[in-house]
């Protein structure tokens, strides 16, 4: 029965994370042709790049983030509450040193970028004030940020995306005023820095209403609390480094080695992937508490069941995402930013989400991992993907300009996910490589193949020609798949979802 209730939690954390990351990504696929068409190819590309540059800062986070989640959850749990308030108490103590550092190390960025990128002389300026601002926006979520951790580890993920609906809003409204009155880039960062701190604001009224016996202390932390931290958030930190490398390098390897230009054509197939990244992530967040939990319970059977279940539902989401964008990405890019935009952009967008669906089918795995302490290969090979992904970009941009940039991102992620991952989740949760495949990710995988063949000949027969009707194709197509998965799953299908259809009619017909 705990285990029934503990996933019919985790399957609404699912839900509402879920709802509020498409939110989002709605409002990313809103504001950026805007923002490319208000500011133009140029301009647009080095506001990528300063975002790039000063998202690097971010590996300063030295994993904490994570940390205070583990630790929080942990305690919160087994009502240490002292040890809760002494981790999130040590981890705020160092952040905010960090902040400070991300400032200084942001005003240095800002007079190096034009030595490092070609920006015309009449940016010039403009570029330096945005990274300063973004600096700033950087150092108080490094900050301030680490509070959204209670949020998380207490499950509320329903708030989480409430304040994440609020940030995409004010930023949204604030980015169209500011660009409709001609402003440009600064303007936009600082658009960027109000509705940060508008969330921070929210975090920290909610983070102290949720869990009020959690105590904050500024003071030097002990140290025995640091070594706890650091020996868990240490790892994380060199997760957090490959991110940087494998997400946030290839527009910088493209602004340096191909030209400013590029990194607009480049940037649209990644945030692209990024946008759909986002939605996954967020999915496979809410895991990390659950196993966290179950852990320290003893609970083997609900970690099992919570790896068979998320990676389920990971790839019942993501395999749609990423068959569209590898069939349907670039006639999508044509009406979305522009037909100039299709074709090249296309073939970056391709290239960068063959290798999506596998690490999305191991996200789950990854977020038990951290929750169960079991993280260190991770990130090993995680630094590995990482510095793989750099000097195979830098060399093959070289030769193939930005669709190099793209292989040398795809290789070592394939490598990672077909070599280490199969092993890892094995010795994870006790199944062999053989259940992974043929139990968790075989049966879904089968009920896609109709789905793909319909959305080919979608994209072959009937192309669209505005959003509206691409949206009303995929929807279309997605119903196939819907009724191919309920076919392959129809034995849970009918012990498990009929009942609750039936009852709720029944009751509905009651009332």
């Amino acid at each position: 029965m705990e285990l029934q209730l503990r996933t019919r939690h985790i399957a609404r954390n699912v839900l509402a994370n879920w709802l509020g990351m498409c939110a989002n990504m709605a409002a990313g696929l809103f504001l950026s042709p805007f923002i490319l068409h208000r500011l133009g190819d140029v301009a647009y590309g080095i506001w990528i790049l300063a975002v790039s540059m000063v998202s690097y800062l971010n590996f300063l986070d030295l994993g904490m983030q994570n940390s205070v989640l583990r630790f929080v959850s942990k305690g919160h749990t087994t009502g240490d509450h002292e040890g809760a308030s002494a981790a999130l108490s040590a981890a705020l103590w160092v952040r905010l040193q960090i902040g400070a550092l991300v400032l200084l190390i942001s005003w240095s960025l800002a007079w190096l970028f034009p030595h490092l990128f070609k920006v015309p002389v009449e940016m010039v300026g403009d570029a330096r004030k945005a990274i300063m601002v973004i600096g700033v926006t950087t150092a108080i979520n490094m900050s301030v940020g680490v509070m959204g951790s209670v949020i998380s580890a207490l499950n509320r993920y329903d708030l989480q995306n409430v304040i994440n609906l609020v940030i995409s809003a004010v930023r949204v409204v604030g980015v169209v005023f500011v660009l409709r009155k001609g402003h440009g880039i600064v303007a936009i960062a600082i658009c960027e820095l109000v509705a940060s701190s508008v969330g921070n604001v929210l975090v920290v009224f909610i983070a102290r209403r949720l869990y009020p016996s959690l105590g904050i202390y500024l003071g030097r932390p002990k140290g025995e609390t640091l070594r706890r931290i650091w020996s868990y958030s240490s790892y994380v930190f060199l997760t957090t480094v490959a991110v940087q490398l494998v997400y946030r390098t290839d527009n910088l390897v493209v602004g340096a080695c191909v030209s400013t230009a590029a990194v607009t054509f480049y940037a649209i197939a990644n945030n692209l992937c990024s946008y759909a990244t986002q939605v996954m992530v967020s999915m496979a967040n809410t895991f990390t508490p659950a196993a966290s939990t179950y852990e320290a319970a003893g609970n083997t059977t609900g970690l099992l069941m919570l790896y068979k279940n998320g990676t389920r539902a990971m790839i019942v989401v993501s395999l749609p995402i990423t068959i569209t964008l590898i069939l349907r990405g670039p006639s999508f890019i044509g009406i979305w930013m522009g037909p100039q935009y299709a074709h090249e952009s296309g073939i970056v967008l391709i290239i960068l989400s063959i290798a999506l669906f596998f690490s999305y089918a191991n996200r789950t795995a990854g977020a038990i991992a951290y929750g169960m302490e079991k993280h260190k290969r991770q990130a090993v090979w995680a630094i590995g993907e990482g510095v793989a992904n750099l000097v195979l970009s830098v060399v093959l941009a070289h030769f193939y300009g930005m669709y190099g940039v793209a292989v040398g991102t795809l290789i070592p992620s394939l490598l990672v996910q077909w070599v280490f991952w199969p092993g890892y989740i094995s010795n994870l949760v006790g199944l062999s490589r053989y259940e992974v495949v043929f139990q968790v990710w075989g049966p879904l995988i089968l009920a896609s193949v109709p789905f793909a063949i319909v959305t080919y000949v979608i994209e072959r027969f009937f192309p669209a020609h505005n959003l509206g009707v691409f949206f009303l194709q995929v929807a279309a197509a997605l119903s196939i798949f819907i009724v191919t998965v309920a076919l392959v799953f129809r034995t849970f299908v009918r012990s498990q979802i009929l009942p609750k259809v039936r009852f709720w009619q029944t009751m509905s017909a009651k009332s």
